[in-house]
């Protein structure tokens, strides 16, 4: 009886124990922030504040260096100024962000000027929509860099 209640209780143990082993072992890692390079540092700044509401924090560099933003969620996107080439990039590199609604936001970028494609990029209107039923929507900064704008933060 010893002998099988022992078997029983190591044969429980057994599953647990490596993934308990590679738990111990794996290191707790988070997205810190997101930088890009631009040319006009104010101008980005101006976008990112206007179109998402994001603050701006402090730096520890000096004044013409980088300046900081923080998302809502506590991730940073560090605007590095001194860029002078293009941006070429394809729409598959891009800054991702979660927002309740996909409406106010392309009514700003409405509002602005400035185009929007769905998924796949049908532009100005979405007739695209994930299989899970997120919505998403594709424009680019003022610097090139391709935003993704889904409505995320209501399914999840």
């Amino acid at each position: 009886m010893y002998n099988g209640a022992l078997l029983s209780v190591s044969l429980l143990l057994a599953p647990a124990l490596p993934a308990a082993a590679q738990d111990a072992a794996a290191p707790t890692a988070r997205l810190d922030h997101v930088a890009i390079w631009v040319a006009d540092q104010q101008a980005s700044i101006d976008f990112y504040r206007d179109l998402f509401r994001l603050n701006e924090i402090p730096s520890p560099f000096p004044a013409g260096g980088p300046r900081w933003m923080r998302f809502a969620n506590g991730i940073e996107l560090h605007i590095q100024p001194g860029r002078t080439a293009p941006v070429e990039q394809h729409r598959r590199v891009h800054i991702a962000i979660a927002v309740e609604s996909l409406d106010p936001i392309m009514h700003k970028l409405q509002a602005r000027g400035q185009g929007w494609s769905d998924v796949v990029g049908t532009p100005g209107v979405i007739q695209n929509v994930r299989t899970d039923g997120i919505r998403q929507i594709f424009f680019q900064d003022p610097d090139g860099y391709w935003i993704e704008v889904n409505d995320t933060i209501k399914k999840r």
